[in-house]
């Protein structure tokens, strides 16, 4: 007690000259005796309590409901803090993942979630072999998206082709196809488009359909003797983009991908920090000492709340020269966004490892809340308000929904904080609803 000890001696003789029946008896003797300012309160204490047993009620009610404010202490949160800083220093692995494994997986997910299908593998069955149908191949062989190969004999050969995935694309020219351009006449030509992938096979569908309304557009043009009377002359349809004039994936995806790594790698970080405790089981600290759950979990979530943001601006960096999609917005905003969903994150992994106690479990249980929502629901390839039921609700609901948003908004349409601040509203609420919800189920003892 206080640095020093209070007896030493066999067990019955500890009990017989302090006149106790038990060692507990003896215990709580030999502490009253050390300490008799402390004795002195406790009795004060007790008689406070039999005079006055409602107030006393009301006072500890107060100090229940004022839990928050009265017990947090900031040093014992920095201490925890630094633990676990000491802690991630110590362990390599864990270190490199939290600062490295994002940028990992967005070098895959930033070239592998790509939309843009080009150098698409095509071959002709031509019938007419005339100079008619040479031009008309022509205005397809040429463009960039496609890579001719030789032609096809027949049926049999086109759909064996097919099948070992060698073409993704086969125009068939009908017999007689000049003599009817001739005539005036509209002759039809078969586009076979490998359909086992529905949206590449879209995409090539769009490709050569703009591409036959060029060349029937230019074949109109020149068959016209009377330019008044041309059809491409009655009106001319200019398609242009906004923001993404080339219509490429990198731009869409890439400010796409840092919310989704952004939220899964430091949520199962921070997750592992606490149930990684309670494995080895020094997470008796946080039972038997005056440490709050508050404190608790700030304090493990800091370190990570910083790995996070290092790891954010080197993907930003990455974004900018490696997939040289530039930041055209508030890049102070994006900054902020990036804070705040960092600490929502690792509060989502924190609140995961408050209901688990096994590293395998809260790993699985974070991939499943972070990686499935954020990349089915939350507008990655198709924008929430197109979505129904239950899965428009969770779109809603999900942060990194309006953290793509803010991301793609600063990448790609130059936006600022007033164009975002509804957005980055949303995302403050998600904050203290996380915190409160990770202290309440953090046990501050097992059962």
């Amino acid at each position: 007690h206080a640095g020093r000890s209070l007896a030493c001696d066999p067990p019955q003789k500890l009990t017989d000259d302090n006149g106790c029946s038990t060692l507990e008896e003896a215990f709580i003797k030999l502490l009253e005796d050390a300490d008799p300012e402390n004795n002195t309160k406790q009795a004060e204490t007790a008689v406070i309590s039999a005079a006055e047993p409602e107030e006393h009620e009301e006072k500890n009610k107060e100090k229940r409901k004022g839990f928050f404010r009265d017990k947090f202490d900031f040093s014992r949160c920095y201490t925890c803090a630094w633990r676990e800083m000491l802690e991630l220093m110590r362990d390599p692995i864990r270190a490199t993942l939290a600062l490295f494994g994002a940028l990992l997986l967005m070098l895959v997910m930033g070239y592998g979630i790509t939309m843009d299908v080009e150098d698409l593998s095509f071959a002709i069955l031509d019938r007419d072999q005339t100079l008619a149908s040479s031009n008309y191949i022509r205005n397809i062989s040429g463009s960039r998206y496609f890579i001719q190969k030789p032609d096809v004999k027949n049926y049999d050969d086109l759909d064996k082709r097919m099948k070992s995935g060698e073409l993704s694309l086969v125009l068939e020219i009908p017999p007689d196809f000049g003599k009817d351009l001739e005539r005036g006449l509209t002759p039809e030509i078969g586009v076979w488009i490998d359909g086992s992938m529905p949206s590449r096979a879209e995409t090539i569908n769009g490709y050569v359909k703009s591409m036959h309304q060029k060349w029937r557009q230019d074949q109109l043009s020149m068959r016209s003797t009377d330019p008044s009377h041309s059809s491409s002359s009655l009106f001319d349809m200019e398609v242009r983009y906004r923001y993404n004039p080339d219509v490429l994936s990198l731009p869409a995806m890439v400010p796409a991908v840092i919310p989704i790594l952004l939220l899964m790698v430091p949520a199962i970080l921070a997750a592992l920090a606490v149930v990684r405790e309670k494995e080895m089981g020094s997470i008796i600290n946080l039972y038997v000492t005056p440490l709050s759950r508050l404190e608790f979990l700030l304090g493990k979530q800091l370190p990570y709340i910083m790995f996070a943001m290092l790891s954010a601006v080197l993907m930003l960096i990455m974004a900018v020269f490696l997939f040289k999609v530039p930041i055209k917005g508030s890049l102070l905003t994006l900054l902020f966004a990036m804070f705040i969903y960092s600490i929502i994150s690792t509060g989502m992994g924190l609140l995961a490892s408050s209901v688990t106690r096994s590293q395998i479990a809260v790993i699985f249980l974070t991939m499943l809340a972070t990686i499935l929502p954020s990349t089915q629901l939350c507008g990655l390839v198709n924008p929430v308000t197109t979505q129904a039921g239950l899965a428009r609700v969770i779109g809603e609901l999900y942060p990194t929904t309006y953290m793509m948003l803010i991301s793609r908004g600063i990448f790609n349409k130059a936006l600022d904080f007033g164009d975002l601040k509804i957005q980055i509203l949303c995302m403050l609420i998600a904050v203290p609803v996380l915190t409160v919800l990770g202290v309440l189920f953090q046990k501050k003892q097992e059962t």
